[in-house]
């Protein structure tokens, strides 16, 4: 995540963003070749291009409205709520890991429209939730 959200985040609350863990270089190589694996693709060329080409948008749910709420983007898709998630912000170089409880409590300090393209994701790695700067959500399960 960038820095100037968590010092935002540091502002507004006094607190530090809940981030259960931040997951940057060998190991963030080894989740992107794990989700890769499971998504069968080689390069985020290939990841991007899936996700543009097969992904399922959710037309009456977007990110930017008052209302947004994560558990109905999950009940909609028919995804169990998990207890962590995994939020890529750009192309994989670094992956925060937020409680979902908080990430949906804290999700307008995560993600800012008009400058985030967010995939979350669970460890394992069977569905993907795309979130467009734009707002717009797409989906796709194994």
């Amino acid at each position: 995540m960038e820095a100037f959200k968590l010092v935002n985040f540091k502002n507004e609350y006094n607190t530090n963003m809940p981030i259960v863990r931040s997951i940057e270089g060998s190991e963030c190589e080894a989740v992107c070749r794990s989700l890769f694996r499971s998504w069968h693709v080689n390069t985020l060329e290939e990841f991007f291009e899936k996700e543009e080409q097969e992904f399922v948008l959710l037309d009456d749910i977007n990110a930017e409205d008052e209302d947004f709420d994560w558990n109905k983007v999950f009940n909609s898709i028919g995804i169990p709520v998990p207890n962590e998630v995994f939020i890529n912000f750009e192309r994989f170089n670094s992956i925060d890991v937020f409680l979902f409880k908080d990430f949906c409590k804290y999700f307008d300090d995560i993600w800012y429209p008009a400058a985030d393209d967010i995939e979350v994701f669970d460890a394992s790695f069977n569905w993907i939730v795309s979130v467009k700067h734009y707002g717009a959500v797409h989906y796709a399960k194994i």
